[in-house]
């Protein structure tokens, strides 16, 4: 058996190669296919691969799966905190993601089959547009309250609200700073439209992600979100490393007996973040609200403040998920559960 470590660039990669009898050999290859393929060609029958999980991994992992080599994706956090090194360059991280595999101590990431990573990407774009939307009309409201405009109306963006903000007089710049983000907004708007109607129509609601819309505030496109997001609830053994992974869980430092909470940790699925928070907006503002989460949510709001709680509730609702998921339950019968277990 052949253990290979790869070292992803842009336009290059840091290949190292170990025998079972530890000989050992290290080459640089531009990122061409062919060079790659020839590369890989005679050791395929009998090699395994580690490859770094770089924002460029996908056609690397696609070329080597499709030469039946078998293939892990490295996390690349966990690496450097195991084999942290002195001197670091190129041959060395390759060298590193080799031993760490022929020993089995690679901490590895998730691959998603392809059309699974066409759904997720395709989900992801719609959520970038939004989020772009969105800052534009922050930055709009956060003009106005500069000034302490304040429109009577709640939507600003549409109707008698848009044709209210039209007509409200500002000093240059800041005139034509907010109407070039309307502009933006304009643009924004039919291009989520559209990858929305494309979700709809290209990706089928799966039994899992159906079972999801049993859940107060999450709709298709959140249902589907999480789903893609999630991959193989069999990854996580247990809810908190679930709710860890989505980004809800706030940093701990301790030493004695003493403990601080600080900041939702970044190391996490952004995306699966962002789907737990909207959610739990849209579930706080629903008719079909649980009340238990309106219950849970006062009370934290009452101690810590409306955006802690309302992270409570997202993690409290992604809690729930999981073991819907990993039970193949729905959400009344998940919170009956958990009641009957409290």
């Amino acid at each position: 058996m052949n253990y290979t470590g790869i070292d992803l660039h842009k336009n290059f990669s840091q290949i190292h190669i170990c025998d079972e009898q530890m000989k050992e050999c290290s080459i640089r290859l531009n990122n061409d296919e062919t060079l790659i393929r020839n590369f890989f060609e005679p050791l395929k029958n009998n090699c395994k691969v580690a490859v770094e999980a770089t924002g460029n991994w996908y056609w690397l992992v696609d070329l080597l799966q499709g030469m039946d080599i078998d293939v892990l994706l490295a996390n690349p956090l966990q690496t450097k905190a195991i084999a942290y090194a002195r001197v670091k360059n190129d041959p060395v991280d390759a060298k590193t993601l080799t031993h760490l595999l022929r020993t089995d101590l690679l901490p590895t990431c998730w691959i998603p089959e392809r059309e699974q990573r066409n759904n997720r990407d395709m989900l992801r774009a719609r959520v970038t547009l939004v989020g772009i939307r969105t800052l534009c009309k922050n930055i709009v409201r956060g003009t106005l309250n500069k000034f302490n405009i304040k429109l009577p109306f709640s939507n600003i963006w549409a109707g008698a609200g848009r044709a209210a903000l039209e007509k409200v007089s500002l000093s240059i710049p800041y005139c034509e700073f907010i109407n070039h983000l309307l502009v933006h907004i304009e643009h924004l708007t039919p291009q989520i439209d559209y990858w929305e109607k494309k979700i709809h129509e290209q990706i089928p609601l799966a039994e899992d992600a159906h079972r999801l819309l049993t859940v107060p505030g999450i709709g298709d496109i959140w249902a589907l979100t999480i789903f893609y997001e999630t991959g193989p609830i069999e990854r996580f053994p247990r809810a908190k490393r679930y709710v860890s992974y989505a980004g809800l869980v706030p940093k701990t430092r301790g030493t004695s007996d003493k403990y601080w909470n600080g900041h939702l940790c970044k190391q996490a699925n952004m995306y699966l973040k962002c789907a737990y928070i909207e959610v739990a907006t849209a579930a706080l503002r629903s008719r079909d609200t649980d009340r238990r989460m309106v219950s849970y949510y006062h009370r934290v709001m009452k101690r810590k403040g409306k955006s802690v709680a309302k992270v409570a509730v997202a993690r409290k609702i992604a809690t729930v998920v999981y073991h819907m998921l990993k039970e193949k339950i729905d959400y009344a019968t998940c919170m009956e559960r958990n009641k009957m277990a409290g």
